[in-house]
C-alpha cells in the first residue's frame, strides 16, 4: 500500500510539473499574441498614420537634416514614429513579438522610416550627446535589412492564392 501511495505521489508531482510547464507556455503565447495586437493597433492609429504620411511626404527635407533641423511641424511626427518603432524593436529583441510578424506587418515601412529619419536621429544623438537615442528603432531596421530571406518578394495575394479555410465539424467552426 505504501509503495502504491509513493508511486501515486510521484505521478501527481510529475503531472503537476507538466501542467505547470504547459501553463507557462500558454502564458508566453498569450503575452506574445497580446503584444502583437498592441503593435497592430499602434501601426493602425490615426496619429501614427498621419505622422508616417507627413514624414514620407517631406522625405527630402528629412534626408537633409544633417545640414539643418527638420521643420518644426515634422518634429512631432518624427518623435511619434521613432518612439513607436523603438518600442517595437525592443519587443522583437526580447522575443515578445516575433520578428517575422513585424516584418510581414510593417517591414518595408520600418525600413523606409529609418532611411528617412536616420539623419535626424544622428543629429539628435549628437545634440544630446546620447548615442542610444532611438537605438532599438535603428537595430530593428538593420535586422530587417540583414535578413532578406524574411522579405516577401511576392505579395500574399499571389504567394498564398491557393489558401483554403479550415475544414472540420461545423460545431468547431462556429457554423
Amino acid at each position: 500500500m505504501a509503495n502504491i501511495a509513493e508511486i501515486f505521489g510521484a505521478l501527481l508531482v510529475i503531472s503537476g510539473v507538466f501542467f505547470g510547464l504547459m501553463e507557462v507556455r500558454h502564458y508566453r503565447d498569450q503575452r506574445q499574441e497580446s503584444a502583437s495586437m498592441e503593435i497592430m493597433r499602434a501601426f493602425q492609429s490615426v496619429d501614427f498614420t498621419r505622422a508616417l504620411r507627413l514624414i514620407m511626404s517631406y522625405e527630402h527635407e528629412c534626408l537633409k537634416c544633417r545640414e539643418r533641423a527638420i521643420p518644426e511641424e515634422l518634429q512631432d511626427a518624427a518623435m511619434l514614429i521613432s518612439t513607436t518603432l523603438e518600442a517595437v524593436g525592443l519587443m522583437v529583441f526580447q522575443r515578445i513579438v516575433p520578428f517575422r510578424l513585424v516584418q510581414r506587418l510593417m517591414g518595408g515601412t520600418i525600413q523606409a522610416s529609418w532611411r528617412v529619419l536616420s539623419q535626424h536621429t544622428e543629429l539628435t544623438r549628437e545634440n544630446l550627446s546620447r548615442p542610444a537615442v532611438h537605438e532599438w528603432f535603428q537595430w530593428l531596421a538593420e535586422r530587417l535589412h540583414e535578413y532578406p530571406e524574411y522579405r516577401d518578394e511576392i505579395g500574399a495575394y499571389a504567394k498564398y492564392g491557393e489558401w483554403k479555410p479550415e475544414t472540420g465539424p461545423k460545431e468547431m467552426l462556429g457554423k
